[in-house]
């Protein structure tokens, strides 16, 4: 695909895309830990598995009753997330830019919807965006396509009309599956040998290379 030859439509993933979370995540694990009294986990354990699904993630940092891990968790989050950094520099403005060229924008993520929403409305962004998809029950994990595909269809969009942009390998790999072309949002990446190794069609070190790429229709 060449940059607007074609192109209607760009998707992004939320966490480690549009919304940073890692620092948040390492600080919730943090406090979450001397709560537990469990051990700290390590910043690059954390990045190893952070693409797991998130119950599961916990899980593997602090084993044993998980209700009470979640609802530790939880707590320290509802308390935290409004004071921290959100959005990557650049986002809002880069998301402004592609809706005056004409894109419609969605969000795809394997995020929790609860926490996906109330993070979406947080951020001032929403009127950017024409549609969301944030991880509800019954719907499949990525790399599996059908929630990218289930955007396109809200988008009334064909897949070789549309983008998607991740950080990691499978948000690639989604794509792919789905026909969709893929972008690299490497500002976010926690494995970038990984993202690239899937084979993303662009590459991007800042929000900002997505206008600079994208910006002439």
């Amino acid at each position: 695909m060449i940059p607007g030859d074609g192109l209607k439509a760009i998707v992004f993933d939320w966490d480690l895309t549009l919304w940073n979370s890692w620092d948040t995540h390492l600080e919730l694990l943090r406090q979450t830990a001397d709560a537990l009294r469990a051990s700290q986990p390590e910043a690059t354990d954390v990045a190893e598995r952070y693409s797991m699904p998130f119950l599961q993630h916990l899980e593997w940092f602090f084993p044993g009753d998980q209700r009470r891990v979640v609802d530790t968790y939880m707590g320290f989050y509802q308390s935290i997330v409004t004071e921290m950094p959100n959005l990557y520099p650049g986002v809002a403005e880069t998301l402004g830019s592609l809706k005056e060229c004409g894109y419609r924008l969605a969000v795809f993520s394997d995020k929790r919807q609860a926490f996906g929403d109330a993070e979406l409305a947080q951020t001032g962004i929403g009127g950017l965006i024409d549609h969301s998809l944030f991880l509800v029950d019954g719907r499949p994990y990525k790399p599996d396509p059908l929630g990218l595909l289930q955007v396109l269809d809200a988008l009334e969009v064909a897949p070789d009309q549309a983008l998607y942009v991740g950080d990691t390998g499978d948000d690639m790999e989604c794509a792919h599956r789905a026909g969709v072309s893929s972008g690299a949002a490497l500002w976010g990446a926690l494995n970038r040998e990984k993202v690239l190794a899937a084979g993303p069609r662009f590459l991007w070190e800042s929000p900002a290379q997505l206008v600079e790429s994208l910006g002439q229709r």
